[in-house]
């Protein structure tokens, strides 16, 4: 007979990692990995990767930004970190499937690998914390976290994966040729998103700083960092010279920023409740730092890291809480371990898993705590739980089946007016014509519909990715910015709308009043016998111009 040794373990974890799947990424997909278009994309960061994603495909390399992403600048340099858009477009022809579901596929399944080497990380310490640790990582996809997923912060979170592979290889640095790891690692953070890479030297700093302390640091220690960091710098040195005449020269001022200004930002205080077993942690696993264990040292590390916001760090420290559950898993695991060894004297890997269970059940949102429910103490502090709704997002089939439309059907050279839609106040979508656009200022026009004036001229933006400086190559080190080589008035100012060969507008609105507006103004153009509908949808319809020479409207009130 065959004996067959069942691993309450293993059996665990993939209990776990299915939930984590399934809860997570599987949520934010709405369970489907093939959408027709972008699908729970929130914000207009997320667009702006996805099309910039796009653009490196349909260009087939990364030296240049596109045109319709630099305000019509050709033959800008491409200044973003490249990991993260050239492993879309790789999983895209892979995997047949579009660029606007790779992007956000790669980098919330890494989300859930990152915990997974976490949690490796951890066992190398103790196999009860770690199992104790896990849960609370499901919190990434808990809002406000969440938002790095659902705002598209996805070269930082996607980063910070790697940032955590650095962790284990650092812990593995002395297996044999382990610094290549690190280095690759390393290098990994800097071309996906460069910031996580002085989150890694924070880290370092620690990490060598306890081992000297406690007479730890070896010959062997020292060799590997300096090889890896050779080998780090011939990796990254393309794009490192790219960074630093780019990203670098944009003006820094040192500011305390308690609050992220327009975000809904994640604080200390977000873990409710599940603050009582990580405070418990913090101070229970301070002792061990003796040990100069990976594990704490970068919950520490981290931990710090969450809070350089207060030393001018503004925006990246506030990115690396989206990573907080992770991160500070260690303690909370650390905390629940020593709460119920009060209780349970005699441990074994059943309390364990009875544990590791009940915190799935609470932190998957399965059940409520009685005890929180119908009290009328609002500020009592809760058990965070994750996400389990789908959400659509901004973008729709409609407006996606328009922009489609523009990017396959109108001139390379033309130039695309977007009237008012709903959306567009998110404008990195609007990138996805792939062509140089300008649309209406909201304000000016809300003012023209309060006059009841018809205008030729209308306060207009040409959107653009600034971020970095818009900047040509001059020579092997050395770059120009070119954003200054348009006209003020360009940037933002009164633009003729007959000089625009298509003009776009959306037939329905929140407000239907701009909708209405949208349309007497298109009825007006249709007058001539040179502007003519080319597509209309239930929502929108585009107009071709055909003369832009001509004077297409006539001002007028109404």
């Amino acid at each position: 007979m065959i004996k067959i040794k069942l691993d309450l373990e293993k059996i665990l974890l993939i209990l776990f990692f299915a939930i984590f799947l399934f809860l997570g990424p599987g949520t934010l997909f709405d369970h489907k990995i093939k959408h027709d278009f972008p699908f729970g994309y929130s914000a207009s960061d997320a667009f702006q990767h996805q099309v910039r994603a796009e653009a490196i495909k349909d260009a087939g390399n990364f030296k240049y930004e596109a045109a319709y992403i630099s305000k019509g600048i050709e033959n800008v340099e491409g200044r973003y970190p490249p990991v993260i858009y050239h492993l879309s477009v790789i999983l895209s022809y892979t995997a047949g499937i579009e660029v606007y579901d790779s992007i956000y596929f790669i980098v919330s399944f890494f989300g859930v690998i990152a915990a997974l080497i976490v949690y490796l990380i951890i066992r190398n310490l103790n196999k009860t914390v770690a199992m104790l640790s896990l849960p609370l990582s499901l919190l990434i996809f808990s809002f406000p976290v969440s938002i790095g997923y659902l705002w598209g912060h996805w070269p930082s979170i996607f980063s910070q994966s790697f940032l955590i592979l650095f962790f284990w290889s650092i812990m593995r640095m002395n297996m044999k040729q382990g610094y290549i790891l690190v280095a690759l690692s390393l290098s990994a953070t800097a071309l996906t998103h460069t910031s996580e890479t002085i989150f890694a030297f924070v880290f370092l700093a620690l990490f060598l700083v306890i081992k000297l302390i406690m007479k730890k640091l070896s010959k062997d220690d020292i060799k590997n960092m300096v090889l890896s960091f050779i080998i780090f710098f011939i990796i990254s040195f393309y794009y490192l010279v790219i960074f630093m005449n780019t990203w670098a020269k944009q003006s820094y001022k040192f500011m305390v920023q308690p609050i992220w200004e327009g975000n809904p930002g994640f604080y200390i205080a977000g873990f409710g409740l599940l603050l009582i077993p990580i405070i418990l942690g913090l101070v229970f696993a301070l002792p061990k730092l003796k040990n100069a264990h990976v594990s704490l040292i970068l919950g520490y590390a981290m931990l710090i890291g969450g809070f350089l916001n207060y030393a001018g760090f503004e925006v990246r420290s506030f990115q690396i809480r989206f990573f907080w559950p992770i991160y500070l898993a260690i303690f909370f695991g650390f905390g629940t371990y020593a709460l119920f060894k009060l209780i349970i004297k005699k441990w074994n890997f059943i309390y364990t898993s009875i544990i590791f269970v009940v915190f799935i059940i609470l932190l998957s949102g399965t059940i409520e705590l009685p005890i929180l429910k119908q009290t009328d103490i609002q500020n009592i502090p809760s058990i965070p739980q994750i996400n389990r709704a789908s959400s659509q997002g901004m973008m729709d089939p409609f407006h996606w089946q328009a922009l489609e439309w523009l990017s396959e059907n109108t001139e390379q050279n033309s130039r695309i007016y977007f009237f008012y839609g709903d959306i567009y106040s998110q404008d990195a979508l609007l990138r996805n014509s792939k062509r140089v656009h300008n649309q209406v200022d909201p304000e000016d026009f809300i003012k023209a519909i309060q006059d009841k004036k018809i205008k030729r001229f209308y306060i207009s933006e040409l959107p653009g990715d600034t971020g970095g400086t818009i900047s040509k190559r001059t020579g092997i080190f050395s770059f120009e910015g070119v954003s200054q080589s348009i006209p003020h008035e360009d940037h933002f100012g009164p633009q003729d709308i007959c000089k625009f060969n298509y003009l776009i507008f959306d037939k329905a609105s929140r407000q239907e009043v701009l909708a209405q507006y949208n349309l007497l103004i298109a009825s007006d153009l249709i007058k001539n016998e040179y502007i003519n509908p080319v597509f209309e949808n239930e929502v929108i319809v585009i107009l071709k111009n055909e003369d832009i020479e001509a004077d297409c409207i006539e001002e007028r009130s109404f």
